[in-house]
């Protein structure tokens, strides 16, 4: 029993598995040894370079079984509003995100698709919200959730999506509509404290009047009800061109040192920490003001970041985080059921995909998650799962044909927990172990460990 306890666990491993629980949503032992062949520069650049990683197997699937993800904006509107599937594309959004999330290997892609989802966050809650932000998620993030942050920017702009949410499709000459300015500024670019006043607002929305919708989904520079007048954002002069001023300012907004600052600074408090150390952030702003605000680079910089490199886990993970890396943990097949399970336990922990009210999209801090209660229904969410995965899952099946009880935690220690157990965790488990029959003890144990108290952080 010696080998699951570990007093001195191996420092090049406690690396790797810090690693794979922030770049992916979870390790198993398939991915550990990928991560442990490659070592951990090697395993963060294959994950760099999604565009190399083919993933069409889980697409062709996807797209085999929820209709909407490969509609054209026409035939998704006839779909939606003329036959009248109003929850449809919702729920595929929803679906897909959950299945990408448990299964593609584009793992760290798929991670910062959810960082620029909440990011530029649009809510899909209503049908027509519903719709725009299906079409956003597959024709705008995800195309460009690792190009650049300024393609990004531009895109996200002129998105039917974001405009209907934040209400620019109806902003004019005559009526000004500064909800999309203020958080372009706060929230997308800037940040709070970036400098911007509230004169930048006005003018930010006169810039950007006559951006709006044509039917069914597509951006429309309408210039009778754009301002043509001039306009001074930042101490920045901009000349009545039309839709190229916004292009303009967009551009001067993506390369801003305070855009740098900001989007570093959620970068290292979504990977690393709540509460970033100032060094890093510095380094990370530096790489996205040098590479033009690449995210590739700017994650590298991160991610090889020394002092990243030996900062232990301090970021709870959320419930989404928990919740599928405790599937992905028992290489589970999810079928109708455990998928049914994991969309009941998201929306009841308040963390259903594109479900967030607000514009500044989920909360990425320990204080929003962390609750008592919270924390039961992970336990509770781990040991259902565990149990009506037992007789599928590969890692409980064969945790179930070691007969001993020491044998089969030190097998689920180095499938579940590889850096190993405290000497105080394997005596806790021997405890539990013993007072459970035979044909529970694996997925009891397996609960245990999935959901104990290192397993509430990456």
């Amino acid at each position: 029993m010696a080998a699951s306890v570990k007093s001195e666990p191996d420092a090049g491993l406690i690396e790797l598995v810090r690693l794979a629980g922030r770049i992916t949503y979870g390790s198993n032992r398939g991915w550990l040894d990928i991560a442990t062949n490659a070592g951990y520069e090697g395993f963060l650049e294959w994950q760099l370079d999604d565009q190399a990683i083919d993933d069409s197997e889980l697409e062709a699937l996807l797209q085999s079984f929820l209709p909407t993800l490969s509609m054209d904006p026409a035939e998704l509107a006839d779909f939606i509003f003329e036959q009248e599937n109003f929850g449809l594309a919702r729920r595929d959004l929803i679906v897909a995100t959950m299945i990408r999330q448990v299964y593609s290997p584009r793992q760290l892609f798929e991670r910062m698709v959810e960082f620029w989802s909440d990011h530029f966050n649009v809510t899909a809650v209503s049908t027509i919200s519903s719709y725009f932000k299906a079409l956003e998620d597959r024709d705008t993030i995800r195309p460009l959730a690792m190009s650049s942050f300024g393609e990004l920017l531009q895109a996200s702009a002129r998105s039917p999506a974001m405009l209907y949410y934040l209400d620019n499709f109806a902003s004019t000459a005559d009526g000004p509509n500064e909800n999309y300015a203020r958080e372009l500024l706060e929230l997308h670019t800037l940040g709070v404290d970036g400098g911007y006043t509230e004169d930048d607002i006005k003018n930010t929305a006169r810039v950007l009047t006559g951006w709006t919708i044509r039917p069914p989904a597509e951006f429309h520079f309408n210039l009778f009800s754009h301002d043509w007048q001039s306009k001074t954002v930042l101490g920045e002069n901009i000349l009545p061109t039309g839709e190229p001023e916004g292009t303009q300012l967009l551009a001067s907004l993506a390369g801003h040192e305070s855009t740098a600052r900001h989007i570093a600074t959620k970068l290292a408090r979504r990977f690393v920490a709540d509460l970033p150390s100032a060094t890093v952030v510095d380094t990370v702003a530096g790489a996205f003001l040098a590479s033009d605000g690449d995210i590739r680079s700017t994650l590298r910089a991160l991610l090889m970041h020394p002092e990243v490199r030996s900062t232990m886990t301090l970021k709870l993970k959320r419930p989404n985080e928990f919740a599928v890396g405790t599937l992905r943990a028992l290489d589970a097949e999810l079928d109708g059921p455990i998928l049914g399970n994991l969309i009941d336990h998201l929306t009841a922990a308040g963390h259903l995909p594109f479900s967030w009210p607000a514009p500044d999209g989920y909360p990425d801090a320990r204080e929003h998650w962390q609750s008592t209660t919270g924390f039961l229904a992970r336990f509770n969410s781990a040991s259902q799962w565990t149990s009506q995965l037992s007789e599928t899952s590969p890692v409980l099946v064969e945790a179930a044909t070691h007969e001993r009880l020491s044998d089969q935690i030190e097998f689920l220690a180095a499938a579940l927990k590889p850096q190993g157990l405290s000497a105080r965790e394997l005596r806790a488990l021997l405890r539990h172990g013993r007072g459970l029959p035979a044909a529970e003890r694996p997925h009891s144990l397996a609960a245990w460990i999935l959901a104990g108290p290192d397993a509430q952080w990456r």
